[in-house]
Order: structure tokens, then C-alpha cells, then sequence
């Protein structure tokens, strides 16, 4: 016998206080019986649980059968559970997937004492059982299934489109597949690997295209589909570059040709044909804002984009694919006239030149060198020939501010300065510029024989005339003699426009002309195409370490290249379209795959499928204005952000309908769940045994190790209550026996 509640046995203190033996025993019984007595009297009841789901085999029949005995009952299951009339029954009516937990949770509702488990244990999620479970393993059938096809969520007309099919194998085995989809039917046979392996179809998207895969294997086939429908052609802003819009728009893509400003519309793809200094600190911030959050831009080599265009002296220029080709600089010397009339004029004419002054100090990179020496009465440096890095950009600008206009006309001392100074240099183009608006006080002779001497050297004289008093004649005399050209500007107002054009001339990177024959790399930009026309004009350029070079000179000069930045995606065309490749067939297909390459960035909308014990999880990638929401079995609830891009939606187990993701009222895509797989990637065998461990059974390798069933305790407390009461009411008649009614009793 055994007690339930033991402690109540302390009670039997009380029959010291009981004098009569018969209520002794009853105290006694009732003690008995509040500690829960009890006595093996039944037998245990065990349910043999036996899984027919697909991928367990039909050993598990067989194996049941070997524990047939009396009071044993069995039961199947898979998606739910039914009772057997025996071990050899088989039904073929309950699902394809394993689904223990309600399996275990019907068989529980009859009350056993213990359960026998065969099960190939490939199920998810984590089970729970409030009495032991004895585990048998079953090895898996073989099977072969295609888990998912992926293919991508927003793909464009005309792009070239990657169908994978993803493949789940139990064992390695071989296998025919067939992709049919974009008017072509492609066959596959191959060995897969145990596991998961996957298989691509590659096409080109021309209409909405249904792909249909088909598989085959020896140990299990299977079939998918997937449809595809296009977008139509992205929004491509163009700034500078009337070219690059002709190509793109007559290759499909909604075109607006604007300014820096309109880049807050946020484009698919931004083309920029201009200079630098057409976007002003907040149009940089938000062409690298637009960048980093997933944007596509191309630079374009005009006579006045990309190192034309000043972007090599930028913050952004790290971004670009290309950057300058070492060589050497360029020198220029500034003779300025600060004379007392360079101060007449609202605003001065001293005020302009210092403003055009301005603008040669930016046109100047670091390899270039800059001086600029004054001259009125007397000559003076202002600012000593040195390489014009940004500390004597800074430097000179600050000189600049400080010059006033006082004194006389006399050149000759700072040209013969500006010459000694640019002589001894080893500089691509040497030049002195000589901008003054009065008549010389000086020998005119001293100044021209020094401008021959200097020219001999290679000291090119530029000479520029402003406003009405300028000495002309000479300025034109002391130009030709100088072995460079005179320049006549009678309205002051134009010079800093007019100082800005020739800095440009003075320190732009040279521009190769020539026949240039060009080499294809393989690329998806350069996909389907044999051979591109010749070039005529190149920018010398050198591709940094992270970009890729997928257009090049055959000498090896990079033509066009490209690369990923931040969230976004980068390229850089060292050719003038507007000169380049007209009306060549290639070159329009080449650009078309490039809009179309670079505009697959991060922030270009796809998704992915995961599963976990919990359920499959939906990951949808890409740039959405607004927030993503997700429509699925009517509800509709929002993403979860997760990282930049990135969004993620939990679904419950066993969910296998559609998901819509949507942005505003814009459907981005709809798209199905994987199908449950009957064979997941698990360790049955471990499941089997975590769940014997956690529940109090065991793990068994063969079905003699089940222990022989045993009996259980059964209450018996009731039944000495019982017997108590009955004592109890015997003591009472005896004591009214003893004494009949009107009897007095006896003290």
C-alpha cells in the first residue's frame, strides 16, 4: 500500500484520546483514507501511437504489431489521429504532414497511463506530454520535392529574369528537370546532393510569363509554378546629358530631363551629365541621402561632366567608378591689375575679378599649380605658385577678399615675376594670364621682349582686356607675342563667368581623341552583345579597387565601369554620348541594361522564405514610401522593420495561402508560401529523443525494450470512509440498544 498524502498519518495521535475500540477503528479508517491509500490493483493502459503520414515508411505497422497485448490500443495519425483496430490497420485519410502535439493531445483525452511513439520524428516545433512516451524511430522514405521556386518580386519589362528552383533531397539521387516559361523549354539531369540544392532558369521577360518546373526523380517528382508580370519602365531623371536621354527614352523609360532640385521626386535613376558646381551643398547632400537609401546614378563623361565637371574635387567623388588618371598638372599665373581704376563701378570691377579669381582657384586640383601676383604702382605676390590642394585654396581665397585698388599702372616687374616663376616647372601647360582695365605707365618694350623670351620656354601669354580703358593695342601685341591669345571683354560684369571658362581650359583633364576599339566584359550590362562601334573620344581615367570594369579600350582604358555603394548602385561612362555611338544598335541595348542593372539595388523590392518550429516567415527587402503592409487571410497588418531594407512577417504554422504586400495603393507583389514540406530538414532520431527525455519515458532502439506494463496505484480511500461510516452508524445503534428509549440510564 501506498499514501497519496502521507503527512495526514500524524493524525493517528488522535486515537490515544478514543476510549471505545469500535470508534477507535473508525478514527483510524478515517485517517486511512485522508492520506490517500493505495493498492496495485489495475493494470497500466498503453497507447501505441503509430505515424502513417507520407514520409513514414510501413515498418511502423510492423513494429506495432510486436507490442500487440491485452489492453493495448493503437492509434495513426499524421495531420490528426484516429483509433486502429489493430497494429496492421492503415489509413490513408489523415494528411500529408506529421503533426504530433495533436496527436498526443487526442490520445491523452482517453486517459493513458503510458504512450508508445513510432514516428520518423519529422515534424516542427516543440511537443509536450504529461505522461512518459516510450520513442521508436523509423527511418524516413526517400523523397524529393521542390521545396520553392524563387524568382524575383518586381522584375522589368525586357530584363533578363533568374527563375531558381530550390530542391530538397533526403538522399542524393538523380533527377530531370524541366523549366518551361519565356517561349523556350529548358531539360536539366543531374545528380543531387542529400539536402538542398537549387537550379536557375534564366530568360528574357518580354509579357506576363507563367514559369512552369517539373521534376523527377527516382525517389519522389513534383511540379511549380510561378508567374512573372513586369513593371513598365522606371523614372529616370537626366541633368546635363540630352544624349543619355535620347538613348533611355527611346528605349522605354519615362525621361525627365531637369535640374539637381527635381532629384527630391526620387527617381529610379539619376543621370548626371553636368558640373559640380550645378548642385549646391543641400543637392550633394541629397544625391548622397539618395545614394545611401538605395538609388541608382550614372555620371557621364560631357564636356562638362564627370572630371570636366569638377566631381573628382567633391566629397561625392569617392562614389564615383572612376577617377582622374595620375598626370601632370597644369600652371598658371594670375597677373592682376589692383590699380586705382579697377575700384571704379558698383560693384567694382576689382570686386569681379577677385570673384573670377575665385573660380580658377576652384577649377585647380591638387596636381595643378596657381599663383597670382599684383601689380598697380608696384608689384607685389599675392599668392606664391604652389599646387592648389585645399589648404592653399583656402589660403588664397582669403588673400583674395583682403586686395583693394589703389596706385598706378606698371606691368612689367610682375610679368617678368609671373615668367621666372613658371620657367623652372615641369607642368602639361604653363600660362600667364594678364587682366588689366588701364594704360600702362611702364616701358611697354621691357614687358613684350620678356613675353618672347618666355614663350620660347613654353610660357604661353593670355591677356584679357576690361572695360573701355584698357590698353588694347598693347594687351593684343604683348597676346600674340607671348604665343597665346587676347581676349576683349567691355562688360566687367561678364569676367567671373569669363575667368571660370578659362580655368576650366587651363586645368580640365585632357580629353584622348583618337579611334578607340573597345573590349566586352562579361557582365548582365553587357549580355547579348558581340562587339560595340569604335569611340572617338576618351577621358583618361583609371577605375578604383572597388568598381568593375566591364567596358575597356583594347589598351585597357576603362570605358565604362561600375559598383555598389552604401545602399545603392554607381556608374561612370568615360565617352560624350553626344559624339559616341550614333544610331549603333549596340550601344542603345548596352545602356538599356545598364538603366536596368543599375536600378536592381537593395531598394529594388524582393523577398525571400524562411521557416522556423513557429511558422514560415515572409522577408521582403527594398525601399517603400510608404511603410509595407502585408494582406493575408484577411487581415491586414504591417511589416516588421528589422534592419535597413529589410522587413519581415511572422505567419503561423502550417500556413500555405498567398501573402499581398502593398505600399499606399500600390500592390509591390503577391506571392504564395512554400508548400509544408512531410520532410523537413530535421533530426528526427533527436526529436524522438527530447521528447521521451522531457515527458519521464525513454528512447527505445527495438520494441523488446519496452518495460512490461505494470500496476498502478489505484485510491482506496474512498472505500475506508466508506467502512467508516458504516462503523460509525453500527457504534451509534449499539449505544441506542443499550438504551431503549424512556429507560433513564445509570450513572
Amino acid at each position: 500500500m501506498g499514501f497519496e498524502q502521507p503527512g495526514f498519518l500524524f493524525a493517528l495521535a488522535l486515537l490515544f484520546g478514543v476510549r471505545e475500540p469500535l470508534l477507535r477503528l473508525v478514527v483510524l479508517l478515517l485517517v486511512l483514507g485522508a492520506a490517500g491509500p493505495t493498492l496495485p490493483l489495475e493494470h497500466e493502459r498503453t497507447v501505441v501511437l503509430i505515424d502513417q503520414s507520407p514520409s513514414a515508411p510501413a515498418e511502423a505497422s510492423r513494429i506495432a504489431a510486436e507490442l500487440a497485448a491485452p489492453g493495448t490500443r493503437f492509434w495513426a495519425f499524421a495531420e490528426r489521429a484516429e483509433p486502429l483496430p489493430g497494429p496492421d490497420a492503415r489509413r490513408n485519410d489523415l494528411g500529408r504532414r506529421t503533426l504530433v502535439q495533436p496527436a498526443l493531445d487526442a490520445v491523452l483525452a482517453h486517459a493513458p497511463d503510458r504512450i508508445v511513439l513510432i514516428s520518423d520524428g519529422l515534424w516542427s516545433g516543440r511537443v509536450y506530454s504529461p505522461v512518459p512516451v516510450y520513442a521508436l524511430h523509423v527511418a524516413p522514405r526517400p523523397n524529393a520535392r521542390i521545396a520553392r521556386l524563387i524568382a524575383p518580386a518586381a522584375p522589368r519589362l525586357g530584363e533578363t529574369v533568374e527563375v531558381r528552383a530550390v530542391i530538397e533531397s533526403t538522399e542524393p539521387t538523380t533527377a530531370r528537370l524541366s523549366f518551361q516559361g519565356g517561349g523556350t523549354t529548358t531539360r536539366y539531369e543531374r545528380r543531387l546532393p542529400a539536402g538542398t540544392s537549387s537550379v536557375p532558369y534564366r530568360f528574357e521577360l518580354e509579357r506576363r510569363t507563367t514559369v512552369r518546373v517539373r521534376l523527377e526523380t527516382p525517389i519522389g517528382r513534383d511540379r511549380a509554378e510561378v508567374t512573372l508580370d513586369p513593371l513598365g519602365p522606371g523614372r529616370v531623371l537626366v541633368v546635363d546629358d540630352p544624349a543619355a536621354a535620347a538613348y533611355l527614352g527611346a528605349a522605354g523609360w519615362t525621361v525627365t530631363e531637369g535640374t539637381p532640385a527635381d532629384l527630391a521626386e526620387v527617381p529610379e535613376l539619376l543621370v548626371i551629365g553636368g558640373p559640380a558646381e550645378a548642385w549646391n551643398v543641400a543637392d550633394r547632400a541629397r544625391l548622397e541621402r539618395y545614394l545611401r537609401q538605395g538609388g541608382a546614378a550614372l555620371w557621364t563623361a560631357t564636356p562638362k561632366g564627370l572630371f570636366f565637371g569638377g566631381w573628382q574635387r567633391t566629397l561625392l567623388a569617392e562614389k564615383i567608378p572612376l577617377e582622374p588618371e595620375p598626370q601632370e598638372g597644369a600652371a598658371l599665373v594670375l597677373v592682376l591689375d589692383v590699380s586705382g581704376s579697377m575700384g571704379l563701378g558698383a560693384p567694382s570691377k576689382l570686386a569681379r575679378a577677385v570673384e573670377g579669381a575665385r573660380k580658377l582657384v576652384d577649377a585647380a586640383g591638387p596636381e595643378d599649380t596657381l599663383g597670382i601676383v599684383t601689380f598697380a604702382s608696384r608689384s607685389r605676390w599675392l599668392l606664391a605658385p604652389k599646387a592648389m590642394t585645399y589648404r592653399a585654396k583656402r589660403e588664397a581665397e582669403t588673400r583674395l577678399d583682403a586686395l583693394e585698388a589703389r596706385g598706378g599702372t606698371q606691368l612689367a616687374t610682375a610679368y617678368a615675376a609671373a615668367a621666372e616663376a613658371l620657367e623652372p616647372l615641369d607642368a602639361r601647360t604653363r600660362w600667364i594670364l594678364v587682366l588689366s582695365d588701364g594704360q600702362l605707365e611702364d616701358d611697354p618694350q621691357r614687358t613684350l621682349a620678356r613675353a618672347r623670351q618666355a614663350a620660347a620656354r613654353g610660357v604661353k601669354t593670355l591677356t584679357l582686356a576690361l572695360g573701355a580703358d584698357a590698353d588694347r593695342p598693347f594687351l593684343a601685341r604683348l597676346a600674340r607675342e607671348g604665343g597665346g591669345r587676347f581676349l576683349d571683354l567691355a562688360d566687367p560684369a561678364a569676367l567671373p563667368q569669363v575667368l571660370a571658362l578659362l580655368g576650366e581650359e587651363a586645368f580640365k583633364p585632357p580629353v584622348v581623341e583618337g579611334r578607340f576599339r573597345l573590349q566586352l566584359r562579361e557582365h548582365p550590362v553587357t549580355q547579348g552583345l558581340r562587339e560595340l562601334a569604335p569611340v572617338p573620344v576618351l577621358l583618361p581615367a583609371r577605375a578604383p579597387g572597388w568598381a568593375q570594369v566591364v567596358v575597356q579600350t583594347a589598351a585597357g582604358r576603362p570605358l565604362l565601369t561600375l559598383g555598389e555603394v552604401e545602399g545603392g548602385r554607381v556608374a561612370a561612362l568615360a565617352t560624350d554620348l553626344g559624339r559616341s555611338w550614333k544610331d549603333d544598335p549596340g550601344a542603345a541595348r548596352l545602356l538599356a541594361q545598364l538603366a536596368r542593372w543599375l536600378t536592381a539595388t537593395p531598394a529594388r523590392p524582393r523577398y525571400d522564405w524562411s521557416t522556423t518550429d513557429a511558422g514560415p516567415v515572409l522577408w521582403v527587402y527594398g525601399r517603400f514610401d510608404p511603410l509595407p503592409l502585408a494582406q493575408w487571410a484577411g487581415r491586414v497588418e504591417p511589416l516588421e522593420p528589422t534592419a535597413p531594407f529589410t522587413f519581415r512577417l511572422r505567419l503561423p504554422r502550417g500556413f500555405s495561402g498567398s501573402v499581398r504586400v502593398t505600399s499606399g495603393d500600390r500592390t509591390v507583389f503577391t506571392v504564395s508560401a512554400p508548400k509544408p514540406s512531410e520532410w523537413p530538414a530535421v533530426d528526427g532520431a533527436e526529436r524522438l529523443r527530447e521528447l521521451a527525455r522531457d515527458s519521464g519515458g525513454a528512447w527505445l532502439t527495438e520494441p523488446a525494450e519496452l518495460p512490461a506494463p505494470g500496476r498502478k496505484p489505484t485510491p482506496v480511500g474512498s472505500y475506508l470512509w466508506a467502512l467508516a461510516l458504516a462503523l460509525f452508524l453500527l457504534q451509534r445503534w449499539r449505544e441506542r440498544a443499550a438504551h431503549p428509549k424512556g429507560v433513564p440510564e445509570v450513572g
